[in-house]
């Protein structure tokens, strides 16, 4: 099965404007210096800007600064800040930057395995630049990903999933647990490799891409399970007691390794969490297509709501997409 997607043409960003004008541009984080979304209001989309040297201009229009309203020319002694606040009404009655939000990355960057949003398109669908030289491993996850899915139909023809039987256990559903469980840490590793990570892999390592990830915030809706809540399967994973936190995968280390003592943690209730992982992984790091249709009959991803600034920028014109490790720290 393969991810078919719209191309998306890269933004022209009117480079040859910025040429001959010092355009050796101060890096992201020194000054006010760098990339800027500003978000026009409901329904009325949102614009690129690039400032520098004190000026501000607005990327993707022709001749922009011959244009209206889109370069600004702070005068000496004066911010950038203060000259679009004398200049226009958009940052009246706000503070700071108003509706311009930072940018963290620049044009074109993103990291490994790591899927955002596009911060220019109408529509916030999480995008992964690279998935054409993933496609071996995403067809591979889809298909692990529906034996899980066909594990779990058979358990439920079996077990009426309901808030009365999550307690339910037994050894197909540890099977189901142990297997899903070790491919949500395939997918750990994965992603820990692929941003140059050399650590020894444990969930103390694993913790670290809940942040980046937005890993926390996913939700996963069982279609054919309506007394079955939607489930959050990386809610309160805690950097202070990475296993633990995580019930289901606790549970999985319990069952593999001792069944004999806890055999009940192979419940119905950690199986729908495991595979739920499974699946908010895959769209993690692949995006919403990474579902194909038929998995998204059994099963529905809600992706967190990302901030403008965590979003990806489409290259500049002639450019191409850049991959940047993610900084991996510990973060509540």
């Amino acid at each position: 099965m393969h991810l078919c997607r719209a191309v998306l043409t890269p933004i022209r960003y009117a480079r040859s404007e910025w040429e001959g004008r010092n355009v050796a541009l101060a890096q992201i984080g020194q000054g006010d210096e760098g990339w800027y979304v500003r978000d026009v209001g409901p329904g009325q989309g949102r614009q690129l800007w690039r400032f520098v040297d004190a000026t501000a201009m607005r990327a993707g229009v022709t001749n922009p600064e011959g244009g209206a309203g889109t370069y600004y020319a702070a005068d000496p002694g004066e911010t950038i800040w203060a000259c679009l606040r004398r200049s226009t009404p958009w940052l009246d009655g706000l503070d700071g930057s108003g509706p311009f939000q930072r940018m963290v990355r620049r044009p074109g960057e993103f990291h490994p395995r790591v899927a955002r949003p596009l911060a220019l398109r109408e529509k916030e669908t999480l995008w992964f630049p690279d998935d054409a030289k993933e496609q071996r491993y995403i067809t591979s996850a889809q298909n692990q990903l529906g034996s899980l899915i066909d594990d779990l139909r058979a358990i439920c023809r079996v077990v009426q999933p309901a808030a009365s039987t999550l307690s339910v256990y037994g050894h197909e559903i540890r099977n189901l647990l142990i297997l899903a469980a070790t491919e949500v840490e395939m997918h750990w590793r994965g992603i820990l490799t692929a941003n140059g990570s050399t650590a020894k892999f444990n969930t103390n390592e694993f913790v670290k891409l809940a942040a980046p990830l937005g890993l926390r915030d996913y939700a996963v809706h069982f279609h054919p399970c309506p007394d079955i809540a939607p489930i959050r399967p990386f809610d309160g994973w805690d950097v202070l007691d990475p296993t633990n936190s995580l019930p289901w995968f606790a549970a999985y280390h319990g069952v593999k390794h001792n069944r004999e003592h806890e055999f009940d943690q192979a419940n119905l209730a950690n199986g729908f969490m495991a595979v739920a992982a499974c699946a908010v992984m895959m769209v993690a790091q692949f995006g919403q297509d990474a579902l194909t249709r038929e998995l998204k009959g059994f099963l529905s991803v809600q992706p967190p709501a990302w901030p403008i600034e965590e979003m990806y920028l489409m290259p500049e014109a002639e450019g191409d997409w850049s991959p940047i490790p993610l900084q991996l720290s510990v973060k509540l």
